[in-house]
């Protein structure tokens, strides 16, 4: 809150009985601190002229504001009546609202329906269709899910739709629990005509809207919301590059084949395969999805992962992402668990009783009881064929032997089925005394895991009758291995029978958390660093879009008019293009955005919206640039406009430009604050083919052109004498991009010469050349230049453009094509920099003349003329820093000179210089040839 503003807190009181607190500033009327904190009294007009919001004042003191008589009489107001919307505090404040405090909550949807289709798959999965009473009622996005009360039960269950949410019928796929209450109820009780209600919908699992190719993955039933994505895909036409995985148990638990073949034939770029965990099934492929996801289905991170399934799928892809370093543009995620079952249950495992010592299935999966005296009968997890998968914590308490699940991991099991690393060990003896440890060094097998290390290094941190073991660089779990479940810790946990029973706890690394929903479906998604990708800001797109699917059309007057509110509060905090109080404005604008968050009836979509966690960053990013799209503020209006007129097009057009702008905003913010090494502003695919070469690419103006131009799809060539070039190389070279370094003094027409010869060599052509080599050394008066300093200006700001251009002229004269763009300065007429001044206005001549000749080549020469350019400092400083107080004011002049003679007043940034000389370099100015380009600030030099 800016300094000497008054604040003031009100009390509402509801009539249910409960009070909920705002705290409103002394220009605040009631309502709009109301609607700030998330609690939407009744309003409609917000002119003081309907009486929608009129609540009655039980004390203190307030401005009643500007009202007409039919809104609140005279009479009224005097008894204590009001209107929220104008009364603006003058104290603390004890407001009684004339609702429950239901109108502050969201509360999911009730439907009816009716059974009209029942489906037995296989003896475990059945498939139902319903008819909804009032279907124009419920919208869905595809990937959501209801709860469903089982009919004749208390009890609901949790059901994703399989359907489109434009269908008239509405299916849904359900695995069959023995002893679960939907599941007893479909086996045995269920028939057509039977009536259903629904609750919801609910769930952020939903396919969002965008261009990146999509990774499916379902697990058993959990093909259900991923059938809905596809099928809503199908009927919008989409051409997005999609591949499904399908995993189930076994053969007769894969369903719905038929339906995935006539959509691969709906869909153009749509693949998709299955794989069964048995490994006698008779499918072509076979072991869990992990085992099957091609590189070439995950496009090097650019790509949607979109998963339902068991949380041990869940967890093993997050593991196969981890292991094998690859970060997906967007990870979005829903575990299900089967209600009313055991963990075991939960995860498909059949559970049986067992002796200690018992083989389990052994020639299926090899599971094996381990044996140890004196232990009593255990439950044991296996499955009658297939691998088995750890259903969690066991409690063992009192045993002096061991008696646990088994896990076995059939040979040629991927990340899927083995513990995460690193990971630690600690050894518990079960029975009484120290364990007998082998002598040292030591290596101890742990149902196939060897852990390494020595007696006396365990001994030193142990407590009694415990050992600390560490992992080792070899112990990493191989094809085959598999490991022995106990305990009564959470997380994978192995029993290792050494001389003495000894319990051994391997603790994994903490999962990431998931947004756990109150009917138990766990939904997350997981992006990269806002720092590495504009995903997180896509991310908050997608969910508008979809928010605004589900609301558009469906607000109130009154619901439209708190938005119109939320939008006005923004506007204080920005003028123009710059914030008044960007921290304000981050805490307005993130109630603004979640507004019709609250109308969904879905509290997860707001929660899933929260953890992206956006508003946090900017707050974090924003003070640094303190500069705003000026289109932001009406932005928020058109959109408002659009949802009062029901235009669905126009809203998904308003919020994804309105998205463009925010994050232009942020983006430039991180950059000015020195946050972000990366381009501020890209055009996918720009350069894609593109052979670029950039010579002073290792810091400064050229290192941003090159990193941009790598964003953008090229393949470069980067040119400079410093060594900590091939830093920017390996940068772009780890990000997926291509980039051959080589170092060379571009002063000589032979370091020039080596350069074009290395591009060649590597790429065979060369398709644009950018010569950003130079920059000012001294600032002083000409009398005061030495001889050999007005030579070293010359020599650095323009003999590497000068025998740059030469060298590659050639090579393009010899394709019939190339663009070559010099960078110059507009400070051809600078005071205290005549030699650098000289050296510019013969880059821009050498421009202007050399573009005659190559036309008819067709070569186009152009440049770029920066102003001052902000930078962070120099890594290898080009020397001629201020050595003393009269060195400094010749600095000063310099400085205050490219600051006056810009029309902005300011220094530009290097995302800017980048984007014009990148505008330059492309086929987007193909027209352009000979133009010197002022990026200044509205200085156009001399």
């Amino acid at each position: 809150m800016p300094p000497n503003v008054t604040s003031y807190r009100v009390a509402l009181t509801f009539e249910d009985g409960v009070t909920r607190f705002v705290t409103a500033q002394q220009d605040q009327t009631v309502a709009e601190a109301s609607y700030r904190a998330r609690i939407n009294i009744p309003v409609d007009c917000l002119d003081g002229a309907c009486g929608t919001c009129k609540a009655f004042c039980e004390s203190g003191d307030y401005d009643p504001g500007s009202y007409i008589e039919d809104a609140l009489s005279e009479a009224e107001a005097a008894e204590g009546f009001c209107l929220p919307c104008q009364m603006k505090p003058r104290s603390d404040l004890v407001v009684r609202i004339p609702a429950t405090s239901a109108v502050a909550r969201t509360v999911a949807g009730t439907f009816a329906a009716t059974v009209v289709d029942i489906h037995r798959y296989s003896d475990n999965v059945v498939g139902f269709t319903i008819e909804v009473d009032d279907r124009e009622s419920l919208s869905y996005l595809p990937g959501q899910y209801v709860n469903i009360e089982v009919p004749g039960t208390d009890q609901r269950r949790s059901y994703s739709f399989s359907s489109a949410p434009d269908e008239g019928r509405l299916g849904f796929l359900v695995k069959i629990t023995p002893g679960g209450a939907m599941s007893t109820w479909l086996a045995e009780r269920a028939a057509v005509g039977d009536r259903l209600t629904l609750h919801g919908p609910n769930g952020s699992f939903f396919l969002r809207e965008g261009t990146t190719p999509l990774l499916l993955l379902a697990g058993g039933t959990g093909l259900a919301p991923i059938l809905a994505m596809l099928r809503t895909a199908a009927k919008a036409g989409s051409t997005r590059p999609m591949h499904l995985i399908y995993g189930v148990n076994t053969d007769a638990e894969a369903v719905e084949l038929d339906t995935l073949a006539v959509l691969a034939e709906q869909l153009p770029n749509f693949s998709w395969d299955y794989t069964v965990a048995d490994p006698a099934a008779k499918a072509r492929k076979k072991g869990y999805v992990t085992a099957h996801m091609d590189p070439k289905n995950l496009y090097d991170g650019n790509v949607s992962v979109y998963l339902c399934g068991p949380p041990p799928m869940v967890e093993a892809v997050r593991a196969h992402f981890r292991n094998t370093g690859l970060e997906p543009e967007g990870f979005f995620y829903e575990k299900f668990s089967l209600a009313g079952s055991t963990a075991a249950q939960d995860r498909g495992v059949e559970v049986v009783e067992a002796e200690v010592g018992e083989t389990i299935a052994e020639e299926a999966t090899g599971a094996v009881v381990l044996e140890a005296a004196a232990a009593p009968a255990g439950r044991v997890a296996g499955t009658p064929a297939g691998p088995v998968r750890a259903p969690g914590p066991v409690d063992v308490s009192g045993l002096t032997g061991a008696a646990g699940l088994v896990e076995a991991v059939p040979p040629g099991a991927d990340a899927y089925d083995l513990l995460p690393a690193p990971w630690a060990v600690e050894m518990t003896p079960l029975g009484s005394g120290p364990a007998s440890l082998p002598a040292d060094p030591t290596a101890f097998a742990i149902g196939g895991l060897t852990l390494t290390g020595t007696r006396d290094a365990m001994a030193e941190a142990a407590a009694p009758n415990t050992t600390a073991l560490a992992a080792g660089p070899d112990t990493a779990a191989g094809p085959g291995d598999g490991y022995v479940i106990g305990g009564t810790v959470q997380g994978p946990q192995a029993y290792a029978p050494l001389h003495d029973p000894v319990l051994a706890t391997v603790v994994a690394p903490a999962p990431v958390a998931d947004n756990v929903a109150p009917d138990g479906y766990v939904i997350g998604e997981e992006h990269p660093s806002i720092l590495k990708s504009d995903s997180l800001f896509d991310a908050r797109t997608a969910l508008e879009l979809g928010v605004m699917e589900l609301t558009i059309g469906r607000l109130s007057s009154g619901q439209i008019a708190g938005y119109r509110m939320l939008a006005d509060a923004c506007r204080p905090f920005v003028d123009g293009d710059r914030f008044v109080d960007a921290d304000a404005f981050t805490d307005t604008n993130a109630v603004f955005h979640e507004y019709p968050f609250t109308f969904t009836g879905n509290e997860h979509l707001l929660e899933a919206y929260r953890r992206l966690g956006v508003a946090g960053h900017m707050h974090e990013m924003l003070p640094h640039g303190q500069w705003c799209h000026p289109d932001v503020i009406g932005d928020h209006d058109r959109i408002i406009e659009a949802y009062e007129q029901g235009d669905r097009d126009l809203a998904r057009r308003l919020i994804i430009e309105h998205a463009e702008h925010s994050k232009e905003t942020t983006r430039k913010a991180m950059i000015r604050g020195g946050l972000l090494d990366e381009p501020g502003f890209i055009s996918p695919g720009r350069f894609a083919g593109k052979v670029v070469l950039v010579t002073g690419a290792a810091q400064g103006i050229g290192e941003q052109v090159a990193r941009r131009i790598a964003a953008e799809g090229g393949r470069l060539v980067l040119a400079d004498r410093s060594e900590i070039l091939d830093e920017v190389g390996s940068a772009i070279t780890r990000k997926g991009g291509r980039a051959a370094t080589v170092k060379a003094d571009l002063e000589t027409y032979a370091g020039a010469c080596a350069v074009v010869d290395r591009a060649l060599a590597e790429y065979g052509r060369i398709d644009v050349a950018i010569h950003v080599v130079g920059g000012t050394i001294w600032r002083k008066p000409f009398e005061e230049y030495r001889e050999e300093e007005i030579d070293k200006e010359i020599r650095r700001s323009l003999f590497p453009t000068l025998w740059s251009c030469r060298a590659v002229l050639p090579t393009m004269y010899t394709q019939g094509h190339g663009t070559i763009v010099n960078v110059s300065s507009t400070a051809t007429m600078g005071l205290n920099r005549l030699p650098y001044a000289a050296a510019k206005g013969g880059v821009n001549t050498l421009t202007k003349s050399l573009a005659f000749e190559a036309a008819p080549h067709g070569v186009r020469v152009v440049a770029t003329a920066p102003g001052g350019t902000d930078a962070p400092p120099r890594r290898i400083p080009r020397g001629g820093e201020p050595q003393n107080t009269q060195e400094e004011a010749w600095h000063r002049v310099t400085v205050d000179q490219t600051v006056d003679s810009s029309l902005m007043h300011r220094y530009g940034t290097l995302a800017e210089q980048a984007a014009a000389i990148c505008f330059l370099a492309s086929d987007e100015a193909s027209y352009i040839t000979g133009s010197i380009l002022p990026v200044a600030g509205g200085d156009f030099g001399g």
